[in-house]
């Protein structure tokens, strides 16, 4: 692609407000790390990982509470897994994986629901949809072999939410490193987190590792809150994001009882 650096990091250039009014994206993003670094301070300690992340955010239990349900729609969308796009596909300055090897599946971006796309997973949809402030949510394919390179996100005042689903025989040799605090995921134990914080992930096995990706408000205390609710509804309505959630709605076809009958068994 045109716009990829020498490290496989898409480049930053402008962020586009509306069709004809940009703002330059890197100074905007180094703003928001350093609002993120004073906003570290309000929020819970983390990451979270077990037990220990439900018992601080126990409105996440709804994703337990589905399991296997989401895990219906998972292999039913594994089903159309050609048709699912990478990450720098659907947003081509976020490239952390080369080629094909991590896939996105939105769900939700900044509140948007992706409705071509939730159609094929009603399920999971209506187990995010009882969790107070989402952002953001998507389905996230890590190939066996793939890294992300290490990256910092730039949603300042939002807690990031794994819910492992698929995970390979091996779980300790696929890993994710935030902050300094190493996980392995394991299906069903949520991990939570703050994007912000450098994290990277490695997947050392030839084995699929799939997670159900939730961002959802920390809810700041005022004035930060200000900070963070002007932040959001600035970005959620503008041209750039409406771009990403086109480019993200691949309108799987919607599941059915037949296309269940027919799927395999999970393993």
């Amino acid at each position: 692609m045109a716009n990829e650096s020498p490290h496989g990091v898409g480049q930053k250039g402008r962020f586009y407000l509306t069709k004809n009014i940009w703002v330059p994206q890197q100074p905007l993003e180094n703003f928001n790390l350093k609002m993120s670094d004073m906003i570290l301070r309000n929020m819970p300690k983390l990451p979270l990982a077990g037990e220990e992340a439900m018992q601080v955010f126990p409105v996440l239990g709804e994703l337990k509470k589905s399991h296997d349900k989401i895990m219906a729609d998972l292999q039913y969308l594994l089903s159309h897994h050609e048709e699912i796009p990478t990450l720098h596909e659907v947003h081509p300055r976020d490239l952390y994986v080369p080629g094909r090897a991590w896939r996105t599946f939105l769900l939700k971006l900044m509140g948007h629901e992706v409705k071509e796309n939730t159609a094929a997973v009603p399920d999971t949809m209506a187990a995010i949809n009882r969790i107070p402030g989402v952002h953001t949510a998507l389905f996230s394919i890590l190939h066996g072999r793939a890294e992300i390179e290490p990256h910092r996100g730039s949603a300042a005042g939002v807690v990031r939410f794994h819910y492992p689903l698929i995970v390979p025989k091996e779980p300790e040799k696929c890993w994710i490193e935030i902050g300094g605090h190493h996980f392995f995921w394991e299906v069903g134990k949520p991990l939570v987190f703050d994007d912000t914080r450098e994290h990277w992930v490695k997947n050392q096995t030839d084995e699929t590792r799939v997670v159900l990706i939730i961002d959802f408000d920390a809810r700041m205390p005022f004035p930060v809150s200000l900070y963070t609710g002007l932040r959001y509804n600035l970005i959620r309505r503008s041209a750039e994001v409406m771009k990403v959630i086109e480019r993200a709605a691949i309108g799987v076809p919607p599941r059915s009882k037949t296309a269940d009958a027919e799927l395999p068994k999970a393993a």
